[in-house]
């Protein structure tokens, strides 16, 4: 069953109201609650424009990939945000979206600390031995060759099937939306637009691969700002200028020398 949320600019999120508390689920497994303000709302924003490299918001998502389910049922779609440059322009958006991420995923990691023996079954662990086990929101992405760090990414995933509450289960579609916010039917969001989703904290999970524990952002609705094919590409390289050759010629389309062609000398 869809929530109701009420999603605020990212400006108005408040991470300093953003507050954890303990408690335990039906098999007594302790859990992590999350939680904003004195009236304890679900902590949603919408993002800022950005980047969107590996998105699966239509279709069964990721069922049928490489590192997908085979069971469409558990299939989930997946929106990656980058801090890719936007019209060749550092995207500050990003920068304080993650900066604001960061912050939470610290206030997460002193709870976690302080509360190691209930929530990790550890004890007289330090700070940078807890960090170790954390799975944080903002993603680094390192060059396979050199090693070197050449991005950052948020990773949000929402199930394709939600119970229905009478045993079964029912697929939900993703609303990909224009520029103005309308639903466009059959809408789809490719590789390198430049996107902004209704994002939300679905859960603080733990326990994940052995004592693993982090936050899982999701999310319901795309905005697709600018296509890709209509984002500003380069005019000139600057590098490529100043150098002189004898040789040098403008260059000409060949499709048009093929109209043309040179004399064949016998």
């Amino acid at each position: 069953m869809r929530v109701a949320r009420h999603y605020s600019a990212l400006s108005d999120l408040n991470v300093d109201e953003i507050k954890f508390s303990l408690g335990n689920d039906r098999q007594n497994k302790t859990v992590i609650s999350m939680m904003q303000g004195p009236t304890c709302l679900d902590i949603a924003i919408v993002t800022p424009a950005c980047v969107t490299n590996w998105p699966r918001c239509t279709g069964d998502g990721n069922f049928g990939t490489m590192w997908g389910p085979n069971d469409v049922t558990k299939a989930k779609f997946s929106l990656d945000l980058t801090d890719q440059p936007i019209n060749m322009e550092t995207n500050v958006g990003f920068n304080e979206m993650a900066k604001k991420l960061e912050t939470i995923d610290d206030k997460l990691l002193d709870f976690v600390h302080n509360n190691q023996l209930k929530v990790l079954g550890r004890k007289n662990l330090s700070r940078d031995e807890v960090k170790m086990l954390q799975i944080r929101s903002v993603r680094q992405k390192y060059d396979k060759l050199s090693g070197s760090l050449v991005g950052h990414n948020v990773q949000l995933t929402t199930p394709k099937y939600q119970f229905d509450g009478m045993g079964g289960k029912y697929p939900k579609a993703i609303n990909i939306c224009d520029m103005h916010g309308g639903v466009i039917p059959n809408g789809l969001v490719a590789p390198g637009d430049v996107v902004a989703a209704t994002m939300f904290a679905n859960q603080v999970y733990t326990g994940v691969g052995g004592d693993k524990f982090g936050i899982h952002w999701s999310f319901e609705d795309v905005q697709i700002i600018c296509q890709r094919h209509k984002l500003e590409t380069k005019t000139e390289v600057s590098v490529f200028q100043g150098h002189g050759y004898d040789f040098a010629c403008q260059y000409q389309d060949p499709a048009a020398d093929a109209q043309f062609p040179d004399p064949v000398l016998y």
